[in-house]
């Protein structure tokens, strides 16, 4: 970061001692408006900046404010990594939901992170999986910890990357469900060592 980025945050670290709650509100909210206007353009060194200025004002924002802030930067394709990363991990399904469901920016490492904490909620699975596109190594830690239902989710979403060790955990959990095991069935890119097994179970 440059010396006149750094200088621009020691000023805004400085006002932000003073200033009082309903300047911040009107701060954060003007700031993520001019970042919506110009994201795509922006140059690194200024996407690293917003991130910077956003992270800080969050920080003292409370529930409502986030989650408006979350559902604004959410469908950004270009967006404040840092930030998002923030919002995500968040208690509060209204500030983090958004976020996973939507935010293509926000990178797979976080959403990793997120679905494989332990005692994590099954909403919050449910909100990555219903993302329109995931990777293998998400619905790997769907597949491993998420219910039927979100398993179900994955199978229907032909967007949905499955590896050949997810697949095998979906096989290994049809017992003797057909129609769990046709939905497996369908997918195109079924290992073929599989589909031979899913075959014999339809045909009982």
């Amino acid at each position: 970061m440059s010396t006149t980025s750094q200088s621009l945050l020691a000023e805004l670290d400085s006002a932000l001692v003073e200033a009082p709650a309903p300047w911040r509100r009107v701060a954060l909210r003007r700031i993520i408006d001019l970042f919506r206007s110009g994201a795509q353009s922006f140059t690194g060194e200024q996407l690293e900046l917003f991130d910077e200025v956003i992270g800080r004002l969050i920080k003292s924002a409370d529930r409502a404010l986030l989650a408006e802030a979350s559902k604004s930067l959410a469908t950004l394709e270009t967006g404040p990594i840092k930030v998002l990363g923030t919002l995500a991990r968040h208690s509060d399904l209204t500030v983090c939901g958004p976020i996973l469901e939507e935010a293509v920016a926000l990178p797979d490492e976080d959403l990793i992170a997120i679905a494989d904490t332990s005692r994590l909620d099954p909403k919050l699975l449910t909100k990555i999986a219903n993302r329109p596109q995931l990777s293998e190594a998400i619905t790997n830690i769907l597949i491993k910890r998420g219910t039927p239902a979100i398993q179900r989710k994955i199978l229907d979403n032909l967007n949905a990357r499955v590896s050949e060790e997810g697949f095998a955990r979906l096989v290994s959990a049809v017992n003797g469900d057909k129609t769990f095991a046709a939905a497996i069935a369908a997918r195109q890119d079924l290992p073929a060592e599989l589909r031979v097994w899913l075959d014999r179970v339809l045909s009982e």
